[in-house]
C-alpha cells in the first residue's frame, strides 16, 4: 500500500505540470523554431516594440499651385499602418473667416493605401471655375483596423491652392504706332509666362510670341507698318517649377495705331442719373463728338469679373451709346471708346487710341450676402451687406423684404418696408420680422423708383434635433468592419415645433468638438429611405446605421445630428450621445483575454518551475477593483486548479478614468487533468463593463497538459445568442 500510494503521489504530481499549461493558455507563446535564424541574444532579451496607437504621419507636404486641376500629398510611412485617412476643408476666398477650419469643417476624402495621393480637384478646369479662388486645408491621419491599432492623430493641417491663370490681362489699344504692350497681374508661383497672340477674337489659331521670365508681368509686342491697325488678341500662360502650365487667359483685344487716325474720344462718362443703380437693365454713356467727319465709334466693355474686351457695337454715329447686353447684377463694368475713320485709299480702318479714364456703372443690384437668424423669442432677423455702390450712393439705397413658404414661391409678400441703408459694427442692415411671416426670405434694393432684382434666397436654420440615442455594444443586422466592431445606430426626432427638410449625422472621437460628417448624402427627412436610413411614422424617429470602418474595439465615439433647412443649411447641432459597436465573437475574445491575461501575470505559484511549487493557494488584487484567487491541489489521480475573480478590473476605457473599467470580471476558469495530462476546462466568467457579456469555459479539451480542442463559449448582451468559437481564438 505504501509503494502504491506513493506512485499515485507522483503520477498525480506529474498532472501538476499542467499548470504551465493553464499560464500559456492565456499568455502569449514565443515559438521556437528550429534551422537558421538571423535573430541574436539581444533579439531575445529586447522584446518586441508593442503598438497600441500610431503615430502622426510626420514630413506632412501639399504641394500648392502645383496644377491647374490637381494638388499633391505626401508623407512619411508610419510604422504599423495599413492605410491612411485623408481629410479636406474648404474655404472661399470671398468668405468673411479668416481662421484655419475648425475640426467640424473637415470630411474624409479618402482612404489611400500608400504615401502619397492626389486630390483632382477638377475634371474639367475653367478658367470661370470657383475652385479657384478656394483654399483646400488637408490633414491625413494613420490607420490599421486590422489589427485594432488606435488611428493617429491627424497631421497638422496644410494649406494649398489650385495654380490660377494670370489675371487682368490688357493689351493697349492704339497707344503707339510701333508696338502693343501686355500686361497681366502673376500668377502665384509663378516661375515663367507665355505669351500668345492671335488673329482671332476667340484665341483660335494662336502662336508663341516670346516666354518671359517669372518676375516680368508685361510684353512689348514690335509692330511693323504692315501690321499697324490690325486688331490682334493676346493671351498668356503662367509656367510653374513643375513645368506645369496654368489654362490661357481669356484673349485681350489690342493694337497699334495707324498714322492719321482720329484723336481718342475725350471726355467719356455716365449719363447723370442712368448708369450707376438707376436701372436694373441699362447703363448709358456719352462722350464728346470728334472734330474730323465721318468718323463713327466702337464702344468695349470689360468688368469687375472679366478683365477681356468685349466690343459692344460695330458702328455707332452718335456720340451716346445705352448698354443692354447681359447685364449682371453685382458686377461693375468699364468702358473705353474708340473713334475710327474709314479709309479708302489704303483699305484700313484708322482707329484711334483708346479713350483714357475709368468710367465705371453698374445697374442696381440686391445684397450678394444675406442671412436669416431666428432669435430665442421666434422672430426672425433678416440681415444683409449692402449693394453695391460708392458709401455715398448706398446712403440713398433702402430695402424690402419678401417672404414665402414655399422655396420655388413667387415671393410677392413684402414683410418688411423702406429699410434704411444704417449699417451694424459688421457692416449689415437688419431687419426683424415675425417668426410666422414666411419659411423663406429675399432682400430687394430700392434707389428712388428703380428696385432691383430680389436676391438669393435665405431661410434660418431649423432649431436642434432631439437625439435619441447612439447604440451601445448592440447586436446590428449587418456586418463588422474589418477590425471586428458593427455599426452603430443612431436615433433622433425633429426638433418640436419644426421641420427641417435634411439632417447631417456627425460624429467625433472627443467630446465637444471634432465632428465630421458621416452620411455621404444628406439624409432627407422625407427619404430616400433605405436599409441604413428609416423613419417610423408611429414614433416619429429616424434611424441611421454607422457603418463605421475605422471604428476600433475598445474606443467610443460621439454623434450628434445637425438640422437642415431646404437651402441644406444648420448653426444647430443637438446634444450629444455617446454610442460605440458590439464585438465579434472572436474580438470579443480578444478584448476579454486582455484583461484576464493580465489578471494571470499577476499570480507566482502557477509560474513557477517545480510541479509541488505550484500547489497552493493565493489571491492578488486588480489595478483597479476585485481579486482573483488561485488554489492548487491533488485530486485523486490527478490535479484541479480554481482560479476565482471577483469584481476583477485592469484597465480603463482608453486608459481615461472618466471613461470607466474597459472589463470587469466575476467567475471561475477552472480546470481538471487525469495523470496523463487530459481533461477538461470548465466555469463560467460575467463580464461587466464597456461588453457586457459572458464567456463560457465549458467546452475546451485538455489534451498533454494544454488546451487542445474544444470551443469557448460567447454571449455578449445586446441582443445576441451564445456562440461557439474555436479554442485557437483564445491563444492569440
Amino acid at each position: 500500500m505504501r509503494h502504491f500510494g506513493r506512485a499515485v503521489t507522483v503520477l498525480a504530481i506529474s498532472a501538476l505540470f499542467l499548470l504551465d499549461s493553464c499560464a500559456d493558455m492565456f499568455q502569449s507563446r514565443i515559438p521556437m523554431t528550429g534551422g537558421k535564424t538571423s535573430g541574436s541574444l539581444g533579439d531575445l532579451l529586447t522584446p518586441p516594440e508593442i503598438i497600441t496607437k500610431l503615430d502622426t504621419p510626420a514630413q506632412f507636404y501639399a504641394a500648392s499651385y502645383y496644377s491647374a486641376s490637381e494638388i499633391r500629398l505626401a508623407w512619411e510611412a508610419v510604422q504599423g499602418a495599413s492605410s491612411y485617412i485623408i481629410e479636406r476643408a474648404t474655404v472661399n476666398s470671398a468668405q468673411t473667416r479668416t481662421e484655419e477650419p475648425g475640426d467640424e469643417d473637415y470630411e474624409t476624402l479618402e482612404q489611400v493605401y500608400a504615401v502619397s495621393y492626389t486630390d483632382t480637384v477638377l475634371k474639367n478646369a475653367s478658367l470661370d471655375a470657383p475652385e479657384y479662388q478656394n483654399t483646400y486645408y488637408y490633414r491625413v491621419k494613420a490607420c490599421n483596423p486590422v489589427k485594432n491599432y488606435d488611428a493617429s492623430e491627424p497631421t497638422q493641417p496644410q494649406a494649398a491652392m489650385l495654380f490660377p491663370s494670370p489675371g487682368n490681362v490688357r493689351a493697349s489699344g492704339g497707344t503707339s504706332t510701333d508696338w502693343i504692350d501686355i500686361t497681366w497681374e502673376p500668377s502665384a508661383a509663378a516661375i515663367s509666362y507665355e505669351v500668345w497672340r492671335s488673329e482671332n477674337a476667340d484665341g483660335a489659331s494662336a502662336s508663341l510670341l516670346q516666354t518671359v521670365t517669372g518676375n516680368q508681368t508685361w510684353y512689348r509686342n514690335r509692330i511693323s507698318e504692315s501690321q499697324q491697325g490690325k486688331d490682334f488678341y493676346y493671351m498668356v500662360t503662367a509656367v510653374n517649377s513643375a513645368r506645369n502650365k496654368s489654362l490661357r487667359t481669356k484673349p485681350a483685344y489690342g493694337y497699334a495705331r495707324v498714322f492719321g487716325a482720329p484723336e481718342s474720344p475725350a471726355n467719356v462718362r455716365i449719363e447723370t442719373g442712368a448708369g450707376r443703380g438707376n436701372s436694373t437693365n441699362e447703363i448709358k454713356i456719352r462722350w464728346d463728338a470728334a472734330l474730323e467727319t465721318d468718323t463713327y465709334y466702337a464702344v468695349y466693355r470689360s468688368s469687375s469679373v472679366d478683365a477681356s474686351l468685349t466690343r459692344l457695337t460695330e458702328k455707332t454715329d452718335e456720340a451716346a451709346w445705352t448698354d443692354k447686353q447681359n447685364l449682371k447684377p453685382g458686377v461693375y463694368y468699364y468702358y473705353v471708346v474708340q473713334a475710327i475713320i474709314d479709309d479708302i485709299a489704303s483699305g484700313k480702318a484708322l482707329k484711334s487710341e483708346f479713350s483714357s479714364g475709368v468710367i465705371e456703372g453698374f445697374i442696381l443690384s440686391p445684397p450678394d450676402t444675406v442671412v436669416a437668424e431666428k432669435k430665442p423669442d421666434g422672430t426672425i432677423i433678416i440681415k444683409w451687406l449692402p449693394s453695391i455702390g460708392s458709401e455715398g450712393e448706398r446712403s440713398l439705397y433702402t430695402y424690402k423684404v419678401y417672404a414665402d413658404n414655399s422655396l420655388n414661391g413667387t415671393f410677392e409678400a413684402l414683410v418688411s418696408n423702406e429699410i434704411p441703408a444704417d449699417t451694424d459694427a459688421q457692416g449689415y442692415i437688419a431687419s426683424e420680422v415675425p417668426g410666422d411671416a414666411g419659411a423663406f426670405f429675399k432682400v430687394s434694393a430700392v434707389n428712388g423708383v428703380a428696385e432691383s432684382a430680389k436676391s438669393v434666397t435665405v431661410s434660418p436654420a431649423p432649431d436642434a434635433a432631439l437625439i435619441q440615442s447612439a447604440s451601445q455594444h448592440k447586436f446590428v443586422p449587418a456586418a463588422a468592419n474589418a477590425g471586428g466592431v458593427y455599426p452603430v445606430i443612431i436615433t433622433w426626432k425633429k426638433p418640436e415645433g419644426e421641420t427641417p427638410a435634411f439632417y447631417h449625422v456627425q460624429r467625433s472621437t472627443r467630446t465637444g468638438g471634432g465632428f465630421s460628417r458621416v452620411n455621404e448624402t444628406v439624409l432627407g427627412a422625407n427619404g430616400p429611405f433605405s436599409e441604413i436610413y428609416s423613419w417610423d411614422a408611429q414614433t416619429g424617429i429616424f434611424t441611421y446605421i454607422d457603418r463605421n470602418d475605422t471604428a476600433k474595439a475598445g474606443r467610443k465615439y460621439y454623434y450628434r445630428v445637425l438640422s437642415l433647412n431646404q437651402l441644406e443649411q444648420g448653426n444647430f447641432p443637438s446634444e450629444e450621445r455617446i454610442g460605440w459597436g458590439a464585438l465579434t465573437n472572436n474580438q470579443y475574445m480578444i478584448e476579454y483575454n486582455k484583461t484576464m491575461k493580465a489578471a494571470l501575470k499577476k499570480l507566482t505559484l502557477m509560474h513557477k518551475p517545480g510541479s509541488t511549487d505550484k500547489l497552493g493557494s493565493e489571491t492578488k488584487k486588480g489595478a483597479i477593483s476585485g481579486s482573483i484567487a488561485y488554489n492548487a491541489a491533488i485530486s485523486g489521480l490527478g490535479a484541479k486548479i480554481t482560479i476565482r475573480l471577483e469584481n476583477y478590473a485592469e484597465h480603463y476605457i482608453e486608459n481615461d478614468q472618466d471613461k470607466g473599467v474597459y472589463f470587469t470580471l466575476t467567475g471561475n476558469s477552472n480546470t481538471t487533468a487525469s495523470m496523463d495530462q487530459s481533461g477538461s476546462m470548465n466555469g463560467t466568467m460575467r463580464c461587466e463593463g464597456m461588453y457586457p457579456g459572458y464567456v463560457y469555459y465549458d467546452g475546451i479539451t485538455i489534451r498533454g497538459g494544454a488546451a487542445a480542442g474544444g470551443t469557448y463559449g460567447i454571449h455578449p448582451d445586446g441582443g445576441f445568442q451564445r456562440t461557439e468559437i474555436p479554442w485557437t481564438v483564445g491563444e492569440q
